[in-house]
């Protein structure tokens, strides 16, 4: 369906009547209909047929939009399905934190993304931790809705799936602004990071703001990096349970955005026939 065409529809609907170019809307109705008598009829004097052009434009408009709505929905089911992969949502919680089960060993909470200094950490950003436990939990629950609107009405109308739809994905979205933030948090120093030294004659220096900024930069690689590790560990070990092609893809892609994968990840990764 072309969409740019079902704009022009609606613009020339919202056009006030008195307004309307209906020698447009007639010409309009030959591109919906391709009956090119009714247009020779209605073109000889298209404002006398005022009333009959928006009739059938607006009839025409709305199947549109419904198939509109309805493609958009489509793509937004699309997204929640790979959302489902990459986190498991139709299976049963792991025992890591993001499902809101807490950690009781150090290396439990290293592999659930927990950082060594998280106690050091602002009440704020141990809170991003804590509140993804909650995100989780919550799209775990609108993802069996979903399942179960489904199963209870096949032919479930899009207006009932839109609403969990939406916010699925825009709790996704959140989810992993959390983890950026959190992985991405500074602590700040008591010193000045550019500490003040003696140089020649007693003349004190600082380093330079340009080095100070590589180490900024070269700190959130470090992090998104660690991210990426920890997302595509979380994903192999559903794989090893359930393979999937999506969480395959899934995997492959996660991969691809390692900048120096380890020989042993490499190796796993290729035992498994991901990559």
């Amino acid at each position: 369906m072309d969409k740019q065409f079902t704009l022009k529809l609606q613009e020339w609907m919202a056009t006030p009547a008195e307004k309307r170019d209906y020698e447009q809307g007639a010409l309009f109705l030959l591109q919906l209909t391709n009956n090119k008598i009714l247009y020779r009829n209605i073109s000889r004097d298209p404002k006398r047929h005022a009333d009959f052009i928006e009739f059938k434009i607006n009839r025409y408009l709305q199947y549109r939009l419904q198939d509109l709505t309805h493609e958009e929905v489509q793509d937004m089911q699309r997204k929640v399905d790979s959302i489902a992969v990459e986190h498991a949502l139709d299976k049963a919680p792991a025992a890591t934190s993001e499902q809101g089960y807490t950690p009781s060993t150090e290396a439990e909470q290293f592999r659930a993304g927990k950082r060594a200094d998280h106690d050091t950490l602002p009440a704020e950003i141990q809170a991003l931790f804590v509140e993804n436990a909650d995100i989780m939990r919550k799209m775990r629950e609108l993802h069996l809705q979903l399942r179960n609107l489904s199963t209870a009405n096949a032919t479930c109308p899009d207006s009932d799936r839109y609403p969990f739809l939406k916010e699925l994905i825009e709790l996704d979205k959140r989810y992993h602004r959390n983890w950026q933030a959190y992985d991405n948090f500074k602590p700040e120093h008591t010193e000045s990071s550019a500490t003040a030294s003696l140089g020649q004659g007693g003349v004190a220096t600082t380093s330079l703001p340009s080095a100070q900024a590589e180490v900024v930069i070269n700190e959130e690689a470090r992090q998104l990096q660690k991210n990426i590790l920890r997302q595509i560990n979380l994903a192999k070990g559903r794989y090893k349970k359930q393979p999937s092609e999506k969480l395959k893809a899934s995997i492959a892609d996660l991969y691809g955005q390692l900048t120096a994968p380890s020989d042993a990840l490499s190796t796993e990764l290729k035992e498994l026939g991901i990559i």
